[in-house]
């Protein structure tokens, strides 16, 4: 029932009936278990507190009960738009409008996924309004027909307060703090101000609650305002826990409020009413079991073909597609039974309020030709069989631990990212990286918007090595989701592979200008291309933006030191000596303190370039001379061999005899060579050691034979004094 609709008011005071209508729709105990929700409290227990440690059985309980319960009273809706010429003459307008508005959606959504996450988002925060609106009418119902007098039209604004505040608790829960569900969006309030919020909220409730309990039983009995009370009860133990929650410091989970329990109790809830009134309007032409058929099958239809055709026709995802119908059929629902239910419209309220008969013109009930019955019969029986196979998909989707499950239900239905990706998971738990791979490309090629497994699928080509496939895939995933920034920065890395630069940087640029203080390898690989693309400005602040978004800690202290000797060369390279000076001072001093002592050799040889570029020879000299020792020490062969290497670049530079420059080369080449250094430094080794051998001639047999006496003489050569 429509909530705002109906707080102007049911019917006016003088036109209600002296001699009241019968106090109850279908008894005292039916009408106030289900259509009052006292039977809330112990079913709300048994799912709050069972339910975690059964989940699984949980939800397909939940599942089928949707099949009986929850889409018939979608159906109960359109039954009500459509079962009389009367009704489909005054809903006509709002039920075409509505009708095609939810196809476009739906069309919408299917052909651009991302936008699944607002019509999900809006559904999941007015569902809870809805059912707010169902209760309050309810309870105005059951006040009229006990012939409430207290509740005065001044009393029914309190009254619509009293629903309200409680909803109003409920939607700030939702909203406190950033949302962890990835179809949800949140306003992100500071958990301060929602708590503040929700203790207001909750001390006006209280306090109206109060004043409206106390007025109806100064006035009137148990009997009478029972109902109106109880509904006010269900209304606030329906919601209010929320808002307990996040007061708990926890996080709410914001589905549970459209599916499961409370899903349950509000779709018996309407049926209760629902019926009723189909009964009252019908009169002798009611037939309860074509009436539940109706539902049954209306119900089916309006959610489960449609994402079978989706998924099995046009190769879209199962699992979106079903979230989008979901999502979107019940915001027509909402729609809809806005408009149909009324009770301050006379033909409403002579039903539920005066339990008359509906003041409708009644059809005479015609035979229906036997090929019609046949096909309908048949729609329903092949309705019911899809509904079946549909709870089977369910049931084995939902063993998420069960390979053989999980493979009869993407059997069934090939186009399940859902049911892909729980496959995936356990082929990577049992250690099976190619079924893995299989099943996470399934998922990306059915749904290329998700990105939890696309990076999933990236990692795993990354690790096998294939990194023109991982390019691939990361282009693709950058064409999905071009904001994603984890894809940015592995994006931008793939690329500086496969040498394309401007592309590497593109991507780099685009990550840190989206999370400028949370991607410290962005801008450390910003920093690096701009290094190679000689745009040393540019390097120095990007390094700066590194160490800055760097968190701190021991795991982060070998990196924080890296990227400050990467800093230092930028500063170099922009004539920054004293800023360059004090860079790699900081990581000679920590490096040697860790001691990290093959990185404490790189920085000496930068101190040694700093000098040299300064005329500082001897300086220079000493710091290479430190470096090589460091890097013997280190016993790592690449640092060994890059020390001799820029040691014999710089004896070369400044007069150093060729049998010094050929030895420290032909040293640097052999640890590299040992290591497994590439070819192509190899290579660079390879023709600086080559020339310094020509230039010995014939003495470099003599060398190789005595190359660690030469390498000793060499560590104690100096540069002659400048004059």
């Amino acid at each position: 029932m429509d909530n705002r609709s109906i707080t102007e008011t049911t019917l006016p005071e003088a036109s209600q009936p002296t001699d009241h209508p019968p106090r109850w729709l279908y008894g005292r105990l039916t009408d106030l278990t289900i259509g009052c929700g006292l039977w809330s409290l112990p079913l709300l227990l048994v799912s709050y507190t069972v339910e975690p440690h059964f989940a699984g059985s949980f939800a397909l309980a939940f599942y089928a009960l949707a099949l009986v319960c929850n889409y018939p009273h979608y159906a109960a809706t359109w039954h009500r738009a459509c079962a009389t010429p009367a009704a489909r003459t005054r809903y006509g307008t709002v039920l075409m409008w509505s009708s095609l508005a939810t196809a476009a959606g739906l069309l919408l959504v299917h052909a651009h996924p991302p936008l699944l996450v607002w019509a999900f988002t809006l559904y999941v925060f007015w569902s809870p309004w809805h059912y707010t609106g169902q209760n309050y009418g309810i309870a105005l119902m059951f006040a009229r027909r006990n012939g409430l007098g207290a509740l005065d039209r001044h009393m029914q604004r309190w009254l619509w307060g009293a629903f309200a505040l409680p909803y109003a608790m409920l939607l700030t829960a939702f909203n406190s703090g950033a949302s962890a569900d990835p179809l949800l969006y949140s306003v992100e309030l500071p958990p301060p101000v929602a708590k503040t919020l929700i203790g207001v909220f909750g001390a006006a409730f209280f306090l109206i609650t109060f004043i409206i309990g106390r007025k109806l039983r100064q006035r009137h009995d148990w009997q009478a305002s029972g109902p109106t009370l109880a509904l006010l009860a269900t209304q606030a133990l329906w919601f209010i826990p929320a808002a307990g929650i996040v007061l708990a410091g926890e996080a709410v989970f914001q589905v549970r409020y459209t599916s499961g329990m409370l899903a349950v109790l509000h779709s018996a809830q309407y049926l209760w009413v629902t019926s009723h009134y189909a009964r009252r309007e019908q009169g002798a032409q009611w037939r309860p079991w074509s009436y539940v058929v109706f539902l049954f099958a209306v119900g089916v239809l309006l959610f489960i073909p449609g994402p079978w055709v989706a998924s099995l026709v046009f190769g879209l995802d199962f699992t979106t597609s079903f979230l989008a119908f979901t999502a979107l059929v019940n915001i027509h629902h909402f729609i809809l039974d806005g408009a149909v239910w009324k009770l301050r419209e006379p033909h409403v309220a002579a039903v539920l309020v005066r339990d008359q008969m509906a003041d409708t013109p009644k059809a005479v009930a015609a035979r229906t030709p036997w090929l019609r019955r046949l096909g309908l019969s048949a729609a329903v029986v092949g309705l019911a069989v899809l509904a079946g196979v549909d709870l089977i998909k369910f049931m084995l989707g939902g063993r998420t631990t069960d390979v053989a499950a999980l493979t009869q239900a993407i059997q069934l239905n090939p186009n399940d990212a859902l049911v892909a990706a729980r496959l995936a998971r356990l082929a990577l738990a049992e250690g099976d990286r190619l079924r893995a791979r299989e099943a996470l490309e399934k998922v990306v090629a059915v749904n290329p918007y998700d990105a939890e497994h696309q990076a999933m699928l990236g990692q795993i080509l990354i690790e096998q090595g294939e990194y023109d496939a991982a390019y691939r895939h990361y282009q693709n995933f950058h064409h999905h989701l071009p904001n994603n920034v984890a894809a940015l920065v592995n994006l931008g890395t793939l690329a500086a592979r496969q040498g394309a630069e401007t592309d590497a940087m593109a991507a780099w640029e685009r990550a840190v200008q989206l999370d400028p203080d949370g991607q410290p390898i962005a801008w450390a690989n910003l920093g690096d291309a701009y290094m190679r693309a000689n745009r040393h400005q540019d390097a120095a602040k990007a390094y700066e933006k590194g160490l800055q978004a760097l968190p701190s800690g021991p795991e982060a202290q070998r990196q924080s030191l890296e990227w400050t000797l990467k800093l230092g060369d930028s500063y170099a390279a922009i004539g920054k000596a004293d800023a360059a000076e004090r860079c790699y001072a900081t990581v000679f001093e920590a490096a040697s303190t860790l001691p990290a002592l093959d990185l404490a050799s790189v920085t000496a040889t930068r101190q040694a370039d700093l000098h040299a570029q300064h005329a500082r020879l001897d300086r220079a000299a000493e710091h290479h001379h430190l470096a090589i020792r460091l890097a013997q020490e280190s016993q790592s062969l690449t640092t060994q061999g890059a020390a001799w290497y820029e040691y014999a670049l710089f004896m070369a530079r400044h007069g150093a005899s060729p049998e010094l420059v050929f030895a420290a080369c032909l040293q640097a080449e052999t640890c590299f060579r040992n290591q497994g250094m590439s070819q192509a430094a190899v290579s660079t080794i390879q023709s600086h050691r080559q020339a310094a051998e020509d230039a010995v001639g014939t003495q470099a047999a003599h060398i190789r034979a005595q190359l660690a006496e030469t390498l000793d003489r060499a560590r104690a050569w100096k540069p002659a004094p400048s004059r």
